[in-house]
């Protein structure tokens, strides 16, 4: 393919759609589950938010604040939600939910786990 706007457009190199993924995590004890929508990145907002970052920003919080969404496409957190305030009224997400949401936004990036091979 000889590079240009309209072959990168063919190929789907542009951010698609959220993508729909299912998530457990575990909270005291019982396994959650839910249903969420990822918005994929593009290279504008990745290296947007490492200058936020460069500024005091927490890069991770940011990142789930701005990609996991509802099936509306609404944000599900605020970053204040994500890392707890007196104003949210709760504590930092758990260390199991962020990872979960954290490995659900790697994945629909196509980042995610490699898949295994067999022996």
């Amino acid at each position: 393919m000889d590079l240009s706007i309209q072959a990168l457009t063919a190929a789907g190199a542009f951010s698609p759609p959220p993508v729909k993924k299912d998530i457990t995590w575990h909270s005291g004890g019982k396994a959650q589950k839910a249903s969420i929508y990822i918005r994929q990145e593009s290279f504008v907002e990745l290296t947007e938010r490492w200058k936020e970052q460069d500024k005091g920003a927490d890069y991770l919080a940011t990142r789930i604040a701005a990609n996991v969404l509802k099936k509306d496409g609404t944000p599900v957190f605020t970053v204040a939600d994500v890392v707890g305030s007196e104003e949210a009224g709760h504590g930092p997400l758990s260390a199991e939910l962020t990872i979960v949401l954290l490995n659900a936004i790697s994945e629909a990036n196509g980042a995610g786990p490699a898949e295994k091979t067999k022996k």
